[in-house]
């Protein structure tokens, strides 16, 4: 385990260029900072400065350090955060979790009708990846490539939605003239990516694909829908996405329906089943089905 006041002392020493302005901005005194650098040095096995006059330079690997230590301050950063809203029983709090088509298309009405219906009460949202996290989260959203879902104990959850997929294809082209396409029948047409490599929905899709005996292959690459679709705005190619993720219209973008195998991911919710906040996670699940089937 790293001493965090010997990374503090080196990081803080080598942006401000001096042990005595390091010294003064985290309020030590010089021969501390100078002790603390010492230490680590000794510990990790290298030098981390240069010394160039009265000036220090921080070296190569030092530099390689110092990145590494603002995501390690980062870290601590969300930590002492989460403490200290457990420490203030801010109990009052539902975190909520998502991915980003389902927060674009429903989080806003959803927090509007819980600060409406709990006005006493918080909500936190955090952009998650999709999966179902064991703990930190009262309600979650959830992506899969099948209609169950387990969850862990303490834990219930409900699908809200089939989201099938669809293709979005350069307006004009000779695929528009058609009700549906198959995936096949697509890679006329160079593909564009719209997700990161490692995502659920991505994986869905390439599934797929192979059911149908197709390879993908993908000219371009982004990481989310709205750049996908805009660059099939552009006559880049297509994109294949969930319906979910269609937002906005485009003048140049046509949507087909695609033929069996279809692609199609399931979003569950996944909520605690007890605790202080449990009747509001409860409450948040409602409403999030009325928002997806309304009346």
């Amino acid at each position: 385990m790293r001493d965090l006041r010997q990374l503090q002392s080196f990081r803080s020493t080598a942006l401000c260029g001096s042990v005595r302005a390091a010294a003064e901005r985290l309020g030590y005194t010089p021969s501390a900072v100078s002790a603390q650098i010492r230490a680590l040095e000794r510990d990790i096995g290298f030098d981390l400065f240069v010394r160039g006059g009265r000036r220090l330079i921080v070296s190569e690997a030092g530099s390689e350090l110092v990145a590494a230590i603002d995501e390690v301050f980062g870290a601590v950063a969300v930590l002492d955060e989460r403490i200290a809203d457990l420490a203030a029983a801010r109990l009052g709090c539902l975190t909520i979790g998502y991915f980003s088509s389902a927060g674009a298309r429903w989080l806003p009405d959803l927090v509007a009708y819980l600060e409406n219906t709990h006005p006493a009460s918080g909500v936190r949202l955090e952009l998650t990846d999709g999966h179902v996290k064991p703990a930190g989260f009262e309600v979650q959203l959830v992506v899969t490539a099948e209609r169950e879902l387990a969850t862990p104990s303490g834990m219930s959850s409900r699908i809200l939605l089939a989201d099938d997929y669809v293709a979005a294809v350069p307006t004009g082209h000779e695929c528009t003239r058609l009700s549906a396409v198959s995936l096949a029948q697509l890679r006329a047409l160079p593909w564009i990516d719209n997700e990161l490599r490692d995502s659920s929905c991505r994986q869905i899709l390439i599934d797929a694909c192979r059911s149908a005996g197709v390879e993908p292959v993908f000219r371009h690459q982004a990481h989310d829908y709205a750049t996908a679709l805009d660059m099939v705005d552009r006559g880049l190619g297509a994109t294949v996405l969930p319906r979910l993720g269609l937002r906005g219209t485009r003048e140049h973008v046509s949507v087909i329906e695609i033929l069996t195998p279809r692609p199609v991911r399931f979003i569950h919710v996944v909520y605690v089943n007890n605790g202080p906040l449990a009747a509001m996670a409860a409450d948040a699940v409602r409403a999030l089905g009325d928002l997806i089937t309304p009346g």
